[in-house]
């Protein structure tokens, strides 16, 4: 995708932009780490960081929001994802406590997540780990889960970005969501596509 440039233009009722507009595509495509997800880490980040501004139980939160960002430290690619997403978190406006966990160094995802007051966990691409194991441990502690790998939130992660053509997608498995804690705004529910099992609105 190298050459050509992203758009994403989602407003909320109000006029509210859902992301930051104009960012270029192009410019992120070289690294191959880039290649196993739909969608560059530059552009993630702020969207899902906006995403996370409609969880209503997230914005009773006090700052710092404590992220963790989960990754194989043997995996060249989610390695290099898991540095570009800390280096993302590093830059955003909103104070964030970046905590790093390599799945090939530690046993107890939860106990991790425990430690350190987790409240969202971004899912690097991962091999031949089980999403399962992810969610055993965000549902466990109620850590909302994001991700830049879309098929991970049809696997049971909470919150994604994919790509429609050369635009971003916000992709929401809400049984997964409401599963880990969050309560996303209806406003924000409109404006995405629903995966997994479906849940009716009450």
């Amino acid at each position: 995708m190298s050459g050509r440039c992203l758009r994403l233009v989602a407003f909320l009722p109000g006029g509210l932009a859902l992301s930051v507009l104009g960012m270029a595509f192009g410019a992120c495509g070289a690294p191959a780490a880039a290649q196993a997800v739909p969608v560059p880490v530059e552009v993630q980040v702020p969207l899902l960081l906006k995403i996370l501004t409609f969880d209503r139980a997230l914005a009773e939160v006090a700052d710092p929001l404590v992220v963790a960002i989960v990754f194989q430290g043997r995996n060249r690619a989610s390695a290099a994802i898991g540095e570009d997403v800390r280096g993302q978190l590093a830059a955003a406006a909103r104070p964030i406590r970046i905590v790093v966990i390599d799945l090939d160094e530690i046993s107890d995802l939860r106990a991790a997540l425990s430690r350190d007051s987790v409240r969202v966990l971004y899912v690097a691409p991962l091999q031949a780990v089980s999403v399962s194991t992810v969610t055993a441990a965000t549902r466990g502690e109620q850590v909302v889960s994001v991700t830049g790998v879309p098929r991970y939130v049809e696997q049971g992660l909470a919150v994604g970005i994919d790509l429609t053509g050369t635009r971003p997608e916000i992709v929401i498995n809400l049984a997964a969501s409401r599963a880990e804690g969050a309560d996303f705004s209806a406003q924000l529910l409109k404006l995405v596509r629903l995966a997994g099992p479906k849940v009716l609105e009450p």
